[in-house]
């Protein structure tokens, strides 16, 4: 008998120690977790505020007036929207091109489909039509 509660007081002992084990692990995930997310959010804010410091330094450093900056970059936005939208056009007419030409290409091979098909069943009809007289 004394065996027996010796090992059930062991075996007691062993499911506490595991649960303490499990709870030690699961908050050293939950902290390892945390780091990461604090880790990812003041990069963002280092990005952002380097950017902002970047953007603040160019204006103040420029060797253009705010005017002159302002209208240079005025220019450089209409270029660049004119360009994406003749991008955008060619892209699309290259699109409808591609797609007129495949749609031809189905149709042909569809009317050669509907073109064998005919003989085949023309051959057949012919063939039982000779096999009954």
């Amino acid at each position: 008998m004394p065996l027996l509660n010796n090992l059930i007081k062991l075996g007691g002992s062993a499911v506490i120690i595991k649960e303490i084990a499990d709870r030690i692990w699961d908050t050293r995930i939950s902290r390892e977790q945390t780091m990461r997310r604090n880790r990812t959010g003041m990069l963002a804010l280092g990005v952002a505020l380097g950017g902002t410091a970047g953007v603040i330094a160019g204006i103040l450093l420029a060797p253009e007036a705010g005017k002159e900056t302002r209208e240079r970059l005025s220019r450089y936005s209409c270029g660049a929207w004119d360009t994406m939208k003749e991008n955008a056009a060619t892209t699309g007419h290259r699109l409808v091109n591609a797609v007129e030409e495949k749609s031809s290409q189905v149709r042909t091979a569809a009317e050669k489909g509907v073109e064998a098909a005919k003989e085949s069943f023309q051959e057949s009809s012919n063939d039982n039509k000779e096999g009954s007289v």
